[in-house]
C-alpha cells in the first residue's frame, strides 16, 4: 500500500448538524424521520424492499447512478436515462441494431469490452420493471421476462464460465444481481410463480460467484470491490431463503466497511480522485444503509457521518447545471437525486452557500463562487495522483461564469476509444501549464491503465473575501514534468466582475512555458495583438494577458471536450513565453456586461509590479496590483 494510500481514513468523526463543514451550510432535521418508512408496516417479517418510495420520484437510472464505463456506453447507445424512453429504444430494436438479431451477449468481448459488458450487466432491465411498478401494464414484464430468458439460455454457468467469459465475473455479476433484484420487486405483483422462480434461481448462481470472487478476493479501495458488496447485501438480505444468505450479509458487511473507511478520505472525497465515480459510490452506502436499517440489521460501521460528508461533498463540488466536473475519467453525472436522497436519509440538508469557498484537504481539490449558479464557479484541481482514473492536469481548473463555462476540463470518453489515451489522458487536454515541451509520459502512452502516481501538487491557500477570494496551488520543482522549476498558481475572483489566473515560475536559466486554456464548443478569436482572446458564447468573454517581460502570445486551435459522452470539437488556445529566471504571467477573465457591452483594459508594469485598470461598459473603473501571484485592489 502506497504512502498516500496509509492516509484514508480509519474512525470517521461524527458531523455536527447545523455547523458548517468544507464551506457549506447544513441545517439540522430530525435524523431518524425516514424510519418511520420502514417499521411497524404490515408483513414485517419479510423482507423490506426499502427503495419503493423513490420509484415513482425518480428514473432507475438516476436514482442508482452508473459507474463510468457503464454511464459512457448508456449515452452511447441509448442516450438517455428516461425509463419510458429506454424501453421504447428497446423496444424498437437498437439493441439488435448494435448486437445483431438474435443478440450477441459476447459479440465485443474481444473487441470493445465496455460495450460488451454493459449489454450483460442489464442497465436498461429495471426501466422495464419500474414502467410496469407505474402503469401495471403487463407488456412491460413480458419483455423483460424475454430478454432475461434469452440470457439465462445463452449464458450458462460452467464450471469455468468465470475465466472463459466477462459475462459471469466481476462487476458483470454484481450489476445483474442489483437489477435482477429491483425487476424481481418491482414487477413482484405481476409475476408468476414460475417467473420469480426463474430469477430467485438464476440469483442462486449469481451468489455463488459473488462469494468466490469479490467475497475471496483481498480487501482493496477499488470501487468494483464495494459495488460486489453491495450485491450481496441484496442478496443476502432480500432473498434469505438462498442457502448462502447469512454467508453474503456477512461478507458483504467485511466489505462494506472497510470500503466506507479506506476508500473515503477523511474530508469525504474518494481516493480514487474521481468526481464522475462519486455518485455511483456514494449510491452503494446509501443503500447498504437502507438495506440493512429497513430489515433490522447493523448497518455498516459510521453510516450516517459518513453520508453526511458525501452530500456535503456533493453539494460543494456541484457545477452551476448540476452536475460534478468532469475531470480524469469523469462523465458530467448528475447529482441531484443521489444528494438529495442522502440529505432525506440524515436529516441534514446540505447546500452549496451563494458564494465562499470549500476546501477537501485530503482529497487537495477546492471550490469558489461567487454570486450562485448565475455568477462565478471556480474548480480547482491540483493533480494530488495521476495515473490509473486520474488525468495529468496539474494544476488543473474548471471556471464558470453565468450559469455556463468559459474554462473547462476536456473530460472523458468511452474507455473502448482510441481517444482516451491519445487526447484526455494527456497533459495537453488539460488547463495546465507544459514547461519545456516535457508531458506526463505514463498518461501520454498508449497504454490503457497506468500505474497511480502520488504527486506533490497541492493547494496552498483558500482566502475568501468580501471583494477578493482567492484559491492557490503549487506544483514544485521536485514534480517530474517541471524541469525543476517551481510553479505557483493562483485564480482570483475580484468584485465579482473578473476573475484572473496568475502563474508564477520560479525558475534558474531559461525555459519555455505553454499555458494551455481549454474552451467549451464555441467562437474563439485571437486579436492581432496576440495578447486578447474573444470567446463567444451566449455572450462574449475576453481574455488578456499580462506578464512580466510582455512578449507572452496567445495561439489558438481545436481540441476535443466530451459532452454527455460524446466527443466534439471546441476550441484551444495557449500563451507561449520565454524567459531566463523568474517570470510571472496573468490572465484576465472578464465577462462582457448584460447588454453585450465589453470592458477595457490598460495594464502597466514596472519593477516586478503590474497595475491594471479595468474600465466596465458603463464607466466603472476597478483597479488592481499584482505582483508576486497576488492580486490587490487599489
Amino acid at each position: 500500500m502506497s504512502g498516500g494510500r496509509r492516509r484514508f481514513i480509519r474512525n470517521v468523526f461524527v458531523g455536527t448538524a447545523g455547523a458548517a463543514l468544507g464551506g457549506l451550510t447544513i441545517n439540522a432535521a430530525p435524523a431518524d424521520a425516514f424510519r418511520q418508512l420502514f417499521f411497524g408496516l404490515p408483513g414485517a417479517d419479510s423482507p423490506v424492499f426499502p427503495f419503493m418510495k423513490y420509484v415513482p420520484l425518480y428514473n432507475f437510472g438516476d436514482y442508482v447512478p452508473k459507474d463510468q464505463g457503464g454511464k459512457f456506453i448508456q449515452m452511447a447507445v441509448l442516450g438517455t436515462e428516461e425509463d419510458e424512453k429506454i424501453v421504447a429504444a428497446i423496444r424498437k430494436g437498437v439493441l439488435s441494431e448494435v448486437y445483431g438479431d438474435p443478440v450477441d451477449w459476447r459479440r465485443y468481448e474481444r473487441s470493445e469490452l465496455e460495450k460488451s459488458v454493459w449489454l450483460n450487466r442489464f442497465y436498461f432491465l429495471p426501466s422495464f420493471a419500474r414502467m410496469y411498478r407505474l402503469t401495471g401494464e403487463r407488456s412491460y414484464l413480458d419483455d423483460m421476462m424475454r430478454i432475461i430468458r434469452q440470457w439465462i439460455a445463452d449464458n450458462p454457468r460452467l464450471p469455468d464460465s468465470h475465466r472463459t467469459t466477462f459475462n459471469w465475473r466481476d462487476m458483470q455479476v454484481a450489476w445483474r444481481s442489483i437489477h435482477y433484484s429491483w425487476c424481481y420487486y418491482l414487477g413482484e405483483k405481476g409475476l408468476t410463480e414460475e417467473e420469480k422462480g426463474l430469477i430467485k434461481d438464476t440469483l442462486k448462481e449469481h451468489a455463488h460467484i459473488l462469494l468466490t470472487g469479490f467475497g475471496q478476493a483481498k480487501l482493496n479501495e477499488f470501487n468494483h470491490q464495494s459495488h460486489g458488496g453491495l450485491a450481496m447485501l441484496y442478496l443476502g438480505v432480500l432473498f434469505p431463503q438462498l442457502e448462502e444468505a447469512a454467508e453474503l450479509r456477512r461478507k458483504a458487511m467485511i466489505i462494506l466497511n472497510h470500503h466506507l473507511a479506506n476508500a473515503f478520505y477523511a474530508d469525504g472525497g474518494n481516493v480514487e480522485q474521481m468526481f464522475g465515480y462519486y455518485p455511483f459510490q456514494a449510491h452503494i452506502f446509501r443503500d447498504a444503509f437502507l438495506l440493512c436499517t429497513a430489515n433490522g440489521l447493523e448497518p455498516p460501521v459510521n453510516s450516517l457521518p459518513m453520508l453526511k460528508k458525501m452530500a456535503n461533498y456533493l453539494a460543494a463540488v456541484e457545477r452551476p447545471d448540476g452536475t460534478v466536473p468532469q475531470v480524469n475519467d469523469s462523465y458530467e453525472m448528475p447529482v441531484r437525486a443521489i444528494l438529495d436522497t442522502i440529505n432525506e436519509i440524515t436529516g441534514v440538508m446540505a447546500v452549496a452557500p451563494a458564494r465562499g469557498i470549500a476546501g477537501f484537504p485530503d482529497t487537495q481539490v477546492a471550490v469558489m463562487r461567487d454570486g450562485g449558479r448565475k455568477g462565478w464557479y471556480v474548480l480547482a484541481n491540483p493533480a494530488s495522483v495521476i495515473g490509473a482514473h486520474a488525468h495529468a492536469g496539474r494544476l488543473g481548473f474548471e471556471l464558470w461564469h453565468g450559469g455556463s463555462p468559459l474554462l473547462i476540463d476536456s473530460g472523458c470518453c468511452n474507455y473502448d476509444e482510441p481517444e482516451l489515451v491519445t487526447w484526455y489522458r494527456t497533459t495537453g487536454a488539460h488547463n495546465t501549464v507544459i514547461i519545456d515541451g516535457v508531458t506526463e509520459a505514463a498518461t501520454s502512452s498508449s497504454l490503457l491503465w497506468v500505474p497511480r502516481r502520488e504527486t506533490p501538487n497541492r493547494i496552498t491557500g483558500l482566502v475568501p473575501g468580501n471583494e477578493i477570494s482567492t484559491v492557490s496551488m503549487i506544483s514544485p520543482p521536485e514534480e517530474q514534468t517541471n524541469a525543476s522549476v517551481r510553479w505557483s498558481r493562483r485564480i482570483t475572483l475580484v468584485k465579482g466582475l473578473f476573475a484572473v489566473i496568475s502563474d508564477s515560475f520560479e525558475a534558474a536559466g531559461d525555459h519555455s512555458y505553454e499555458i494551455l486554456l481549454h474552451f467549451p464548443p464555441s467562437e474563439l478569436t485571437a486579436d492581432p495583438s496576440g495578447r486578447l482572446l474573444r470567446i463567444k458564447t451566449d455572450r462574449v468573454t475576453e481574455l488578456f494577458a499580462a506578464d512580466t517581460i510582455g512578449e507572452g502570445r496567445f495561439f489558438t486551435g481545436t481540441g476535443m471536450v466530451s459532452i454527455k459522452g460524446r466527443t466534439t470539437d471546441a476550441p484551444v488556445a495557449s500563451l507561449n513565453l520565454r524567459a531566463t529566471g523568474n517570470l510571472e504571467s496573468h490572465l484576465l477573465v472578464i465577462p462582457s456586461g448584460g447588454d453585450g457591452t465589453g470592458a477595457t483594459v490598460k495594464s502597466r508594469t514596472r519593477k516586478g509590479v503590474t497595475r491594471i485598470t479595468v474600465t466596465d461598459g458603463s464607466g466603472v473603473r476597478t483597479r488592481i496590483s499584482l505582483s508576486a501571484g497576488a492580486v490587490r485592489l487599489i
